[in-house]
């Protein structure tokens, strides 16, 4: 009938038990079944002598201790602190920038107007042209307005 918890646990555990530890999955094994293999051999390697280990202790660096450790800690702090307030101030915008955009906007105003001057020049070209197209035609007697003149020799007549 009813089980409360300690006997179903201790039934399922029962149970689990029961499958080899091979068939069972990992979650289901305990790490009271698990067999540790045996610590490896020396592979050779022997242990640094005393002069080995006190060149290396005195070349290598550890972590900062003490009052280092604290003194890095607010340098760090003091820079991170710095860049804020630098970009709080504006310190790190350019300082001749007003000058750069104005010279910038200059050239570009110059640049505007070159190239106006030059649509310009072109347009009156075309204007040039078409009105000496338009002269030539009118004298070799091609253009308009000249219908009503009268040749004075016979040629053109038939």
């Amino acid at each position: 009938p009813f089980l409360n918890v300690t006997q179903f646990f201790a039934r399922s555990h029962e149970a689990t038990m029961s499958i080899p530890m091979s068939e069972r999955p990992a979650a289901m094994v305990s790490t009271s079944e698990i067999e540790l293999a045996p610590a490896p051999t020396s592979s050779g390697m022997e242990h640094p002598t005393a002069a080995e280990t006190a060149t290396n202790a005195s070349t290598d660096l550890g972590p900062p201790t003490g009052w280092t450790a604290v003194k890095q800690k607010i340098v760090s702090c003091f820079w991170e602190v710095e860049e804020h307030l630098a970009d709080m101030f504006g310190l790190n915008d350019s300082k001749y920038q007003f000058a750069i955009d104005e010279y910038m906007q200059k050239k570009q105003e110059e640049e505007d107007r070159a190239e106006f001057e030059e649509w310009e020049r072109q347009q009156e070209e075309e204007k040039e042209n078409e009105r000496l197209a338009a002269e030539a035609d009118a004298l070799e007697g091609g253009g308009d307005g000249f219908e009503g003149v009268r040749l004075t020799s016979d040629a053109g007549k038939e």
